[in-house]
């Protein structure tokens, strides 16, 4: 077994025998329902930290993560800019964000139109956006504390479809590695936020990449998650899951194509994953919106 099957192990039990629930909050209101209109209630866990050390790829066996699609939404957001659903699913075949689109087919203010907004950088006054400064700052002043991404704007709120979960990372350089900090707001255990799900493997490839584009070796990799939930029409699936046998399971390779020196220059064909044979059992995990 994997270290990073263990800590799903360990994370899932502690979560259905130990979380608290929203329904013994005092005045609580849920806010997601599932499609039927009933309100989607869950047992949570505050301030989840998970943390990998330097190659180990976050992937559970326990069942299949649909790593491919992890990394489309990752170009989408970082490489295309782009907040367009219409696009992710012409240009990815992704249809995640379907349920949340607005008129225009977009997400609104939200995930890529982030990362588009241009800035005066506030080292240099020059006008860039957030992953260019990020890689420009790595490449020529590694030691600038304050390198972070955020796809959350207060002036934006109100005009984003969905506010963003997974919605900051932080990077540190330490000696000839680079160290990343992803921040979640709110996860849903099953679908995305666990140890080895989508999530955490979606920001792992990020590091990665930016890694390789500024000339560092990928370093440490943490999740914190604020609220790590489960959804009351997960639990039974979730029990499932744990049922799995994943003993003889040993840690997948990412491999990245090294002749991608650019960041824009990344496509999906570049990532190949060697080793990763999970459970293939499908399960139909309904979503809250």
């Amino acid at each position: 077994m994997t270290r990073v099957d263990e800590r799903f192990s360990e994370a899932a039990r502690r979560l259905l025998q130990h979380g608290f629930l929203e329904a013994d909050v005092p005045g609580a209101q849920v806010r997601p329902r599932w499609e039927d209109g009933v309100p989607a209630r869950t047992k949570y866990l505050p301030q989840q930290v998970f943390s990998y050390e330097p190659g180990e790829v976050p992937l559970i066996h326990y069942r299949r993560i649909a790593w491919k699609t992890a990394i489309r939404e990752l170009l989408w957001i970082y490489q295309d800019h782009s907040n367009d659903v219409q696009l992710l699913k012409e240009k990815y075949n992704v249809h995640y964000w379907d349920s949340w689109q607005d008129e225009k087919g977009t997400l609104g203010t939200a995930y890529g139109y982030q990362i588009a907004k241009r800035f005066r950088s506030p080292e240099n006054g020059e006008m860039t956006n957030q992953i260019d400064r990020l890689i420009h700052e790595l490449r020529t002043n590694p030691l600038n504390r304050r390198l972070f991404m955020t796809l959350l704007d207060m002036d934006d709120l109100a005009d984003m479809t969905l506010i963003p979960c997974a919605f900051m990372t932080l990077w540190t350089v330490t000696e000839n590695r680079l160290n990343c900090t992803l921040i979640q707001r709110s996860g849903d255990f099953l679908a995305a936020a666990s140890p080895g799900g989508i999530n955490a493997f979606q920001y792992y490839v990020l590091l990665r990449m930016i890694a390789q584009v500024t000339g560092y070796q990928p370093g440490q990799f943490v999740h914190f998650v604020q609220n790590l939930h489960i959804y009351d029409r997960h639990e039974a699936i979730l029990r499932k899951v744990l049922e799995v046998d994943v003993s003889d399971k040993r840690l997948p390779e990412l491999k990245i194509n090294p002749e991608r020196k650019e960041f824009g220059d990344f496509r999906e064909e570049d990532f190949e994953l060697i080793g990763y044979e999970p459970d293939r059992t499908a399960y139909s995990i309904p979503i809250a919106i």
